[in-house]
């Protein structure tokens, strides 16, 4: 799983220019805390994350598995993570994007979710610090993301791990509401600089 990791780095890599806090091949890229296993998703586990997604938003599947299934099959400039728990069900995913129109010094996590049944453990505070790390590492200025505008909880979780508001996107999401486009700076943020603390709060963007 590690070296699949390793290799879809380096591909995502390719063309930018990395900072040299450590090499890829040094990076902590699978990790397990509180009982979670957190690994680079693959096919067989999109079933999984829909059914995350129809238990987070009541029904209904933003991300359909064409949208995973791209992200993370098809796309060399993207992955997912998901939290497995000790009974090997997913849990919880984020997904990370590079390039596809985004500015060169810019990372973007495009869906985050965890189950209501593990909410407020801590898992989307460690994914997004997972995260910052790999986009840091990959020599990234800045890691951007979009919250429903009136979800306040959420954008609470992303002000706790450093995120600030842009601006208001504006009927952003297909039934008409507003987002919120949220940007934390990476360029003081190597691995130690990353929080350790838990955070009470999980939420889906």
């Amino acid at each position: 799983m590690i070296n699949k990791i390793l290799t879809k780095l380096r591909t995502m890599s390719n063309g930018f220019n990395p900072r040299k806090y450590l090499a890829i091949e040094e990076l902590e890229l699978e990790s397990s805390q509180n009982g979670m296993i957190y690994r680079l998703a693959n096919r067989e586990d999109i079933v999984q994350m829909l059914a995350i997604e129809r238990d987070v938003y009541e029904g209904e599947v933003p991300w359909t598995f064409s949208h995973f299934d791209h992200e993370i099959v098809q796309s060399n400039q993207s992955f997912f993570m998901v939290a497995e728990n000790e009974d090997g069900k997913v849990v919880a995913f984020i997904g990370l994007r590079l390039g596809q129109g985004l500015r060169i010094n810019e990372a973007h996590i495009t869906n985050i979710a965890v189950s209501s049944s593990v909410q407020r453990q801590g898992i989307a505070s460690h994914m997004i610090q997972e995260l910052v790390k790999i986009a840091s590492h990959l020599g990234k200025e800045e890691l951007t993301l979009e919250a429903r505008r009136d979800n306040t909880l959420a954008q609470g979780l992303y002000r706790k791990q450093g995120f600030e508001t842009k601006k208001i996107l504006p009927s952003y999401y297909d039934d008409g509401g507003d987002a919120v486009l949220m940007g934390k700076s990476l360029k003081l943020a190597g691995l130690s600089d990353a929080p350790d603390e838990k955070e009470a709060l999980d939420d889906q963007a």
